[in-house]
């Protein structure tokens, strides 16, 4: 991890607090190198109306290989996008934004060309056309990141909880039951 950030109350187990200034948390190397399935989940809270481009998780090789979990995109929606191509062949899920200053879980999961983006244990969206899976990012992920992106993006204010990666596609009753935890 990297400073700064704090311990915070949190939601399930100890939370850490992102300052939205230079405050993130580093993953371990070669976080899903390979992968082609996989479910990440965490508990956020933003504190305030995010940056755009702001990142929830940014996990791939740099600005051409990467997935990456914002809570405001261009559109000012809420958007999962996975590449090997760079920004301009990005596939993607929108859906309605966070809420700020409460608790939401968020959770993204892929398998068999679909992905599918879940808020609190609820499906929010899909797309049944990703061609893309970490795999195609080569032999080695570079940068796995909370509260940061691989691009000179802001940095996220928010608190996380309980993030968790899965190298398999968690079916809906089991995101909704890490949503009700």
């Amino acid at each position: 991890m990297t400073s700064p950030k704090v311990p915070v109350p949190s939601r399930c187990t100890r939370a850490v607090a992102l300052n939205g200034t230079d405050g993130h948390v580093t993953l371990a190397d070669d976080v899903l190198a390979g992968a082609g399935a996989y479910t990440l989940a965490t508990w956020v809270r933003l504190d305030g109306t995010p940056a755009t481009w702001a990142r929830i998780f940014d996990i791939g090789t740099g600005v051409t290989a990467n997935m990456f979990l914002t809570p405001a995109a261009d559109s000012g929606k809420l958007r999962f996008a996975i590449t090997a191509g760079g920004g301009g062949a990005e596939q993607r899920i929108e859906a309605d934004p966070l809420p700020t200053g409460r608790w939401v879980h968020v959770a993204v999961a892929y398998g068999s060309g679909t992905a599918v983006l879940y808020t609190d244990g609820r499906e929010v969206g899909r797309n049944t056309a990703v061609t893309v899976e970490p795999a195609h990012f080569g032999n080695h992920i570079r940068a796995g990141y909370l509260g940061r992106s691989q691009y000179p993006d802001p940095y996220l204010k928010a608190a996380f909880d309980d993030f968790r990666v899965y190298g398999r596609t968690l079916t809906a009753n089991e995101v909704a039951t890490l949503a009700r935890s």
